[in-house]
């Protein structure tokens, strides 16, 4: 009798075990379905690139960052670069300039000091320098060093960089010996560490590399490129452990190079036969208000920018230190990002005067537009291009010309005719296949030039959603 009930029991129970295990397999299946399509249920146009960065970065330790100043910006442009540098890469963190000072607990090196006193006094490039000199001993400030005219100053600082950037690398290494990587940057570049340490992760660094994105006076994009020098510990040792004594032989040479840039380049191809790796567009001349938002830069990480003013070097670190700390973002930072953070939220919607959006500057030539009528004999590279109507009238000339060319996301209108660095003659109207920001431009004098700018932010927007190079533009 019991063996009955107990064979009934669990005939009775089998169906529930099969109902249980059947919904159970549905479950599991179910939760097997992505969250959204992978990459390959798309057609190949829609795919996102695969991620170009190795799973394995360079530790903190392992990079010295290097900061190239002057003693008549270090203490305004020094200490924002202190605060808006996580505390654990104060370590490998390194000032040099012109004068030996000190900024609250920073020390800032003279690396100048390294020449002798003949070579200074009979070096004409090492008269801002001499001055310097005498100007901290009398205690005079140094403010007053400065040159009136901005070229002047320019052309001033650019002579002594050509004697500091070798030296720079020496006192580097000194202090610093035998890391892995060594970057060499301006007083106003914006360097994205977590970036940099996850992409020179694809690199080895027992190889001579050196990578560097120079500025030039060309028009072409890449001319946009800063100062900022990355070198491989088997770089740096072709310099100060191959080569003894190597940096005090072009001391005399140093003179006929064009700039620092052209200093190391020609040091490192004549001693060792290392060419220089172009970083291009991931290092650049460009800042979120400058950087032209389009096909080329969209998808393509940011390492550092050059040229960054402090209170905007404030707002990306606090952007790139939200999105890693606190939103737990684990994707590289790219330009992209920079769009949907600085631009999207500002209203382009209306024209604005007194504004230069930099459609017709010298570092959009790759993106300006050419009007109809230009000579098609002498510009064959971009005879495939669309044409735009001149607008010269008026800005509401200019911005038709603009809504009637499908490729223009932005214009901008000149009182006078500016040139466009490019096959078009000067004119008025400028127009743009990338989107930048620009700056207000205050009114001046009667006889100066004044601008109206303006965007299709529609048309840029309806762009940006079709490119899925991240999470983010979905």
């Amino acid at each position: 009798m019991l063996s009955s009930r107990s064979g009934r029991f669990r005939l009775r129970l089998l169906p529930r075990i099969i109902v249980f295990a059947t919904v159970a397999y549905v479950l599991s299946w179910i939760s097997g379905f992505p969250l959204q399509y992978d990459d390959e249920e798309l057609p190949p146009s829609a795919q996102r690139p695969k991620p170009s960065l190795e799973p394995f970065p360079v530790e903190p330790d392992k990079l010295v960052v290097t900061v190239k100043t002057t003693a008549v910006d270090a203490f305004a442009k020094v200490p924002p670069m202190i605060v808006m540098t996580d505390g654990r890469y104060h370590d490998n963190l390194l000032f040099m300039g012109d004068l030996h000072m000190d900024v609250g607990i920073w020390h800032i090196f003279d690396v100048l000091d390294r020449y002798d006193r003949t070579f200074l006094d009979k070096t004409p490039e090492m008269e801002r320098y001499r001055r310097q000199l005498d100007y901290a001993r009398r205690s005079i400030p140094l403010s007053t060093i400065r040159e009136e005219d901005a070229t002047e100053e320019k052309e001033a600082l650019r002579k002594l960089d050509k004697y500091k950037i070798l030296r720079m690398l020496e006192k580097a290494w000194e202090m610093r010996p035998e890391r892995k990587w060594y970057v060499f940057m301006d007083d106003d570049t914006y360097l994205a560490r977590s970036n940099l340490l996850s992409w020179l992760g694809q690199f080895d660094n027992e190889k001579p590399v050196f990578f560097a994105n120079p500025p030039s006076e060309t028009v072409e994009p890449f001319a946009m490129g800063g100062s900022t020098i990355i070198l491989s510990v088997q770089a740096m040792r072709s310099l100060f452990v191959d080569h003894e004594k190597l940096i005090p032989r072009w001391d005399s040479r140093l003179q006929a190079r064009s700039s620092a840039l052209d200093v190391i380049g020609t040091v490192l191809a004549t001693e060792t036969t290392l060419k220089m790796n172009n970083t291009w567009p991931s290092i650049t001349g460009f800042n979120p208000n400058t950087i032209p938002y389009g096909p080329g830069m969209w998808c393509e990480l940011m390492i550092a920018m050059h040229s960054v003013p402090s209170d905007l070097a404030s707002d990306v670190f606090r952007f790139q230190r939200d999105r890693e700390e606190f939103q737990h973002v684990r994707d590289p930072l790219s330009y992209a990002d920079l769009w949907l953070h600085f631009m999207q939220p500002e209203n382009l919607d209306k024209e604005r005067d007194d504004w230069d959006n930099l459609s017709s500057g010298s570092d959009n030539a790759h993106w300006n537009i050419l009007f109809e009528g230009v000579d098609k004999e002498n510009n064959a590279n971009r005879n495939q291009e669309p044409r735009a109507a001149s607008g010269e009238e008026s800005w509401e000339s200019c911005r038709n010309s603009c809504n009637n060319s499908d490729f223009c996301v932005q214009w901008s209108y000149s009182s006078t005719e500016e040139p466009n660095y490019n096959l078009n003659p000067p004119t008025k109207c400028h127009l743009s296949r990338s989107m930048r920001f620009g700056s207000h431009v205050a009114p001046g004098r009667e006889d100066q030039t004044t601008w109206t700018s303006g965007w299709r932010k529609d048309r840029f927007q309806a762009w940006a959603k079709q490119q899925r190079c991240k999470e983010q533009q979905n």
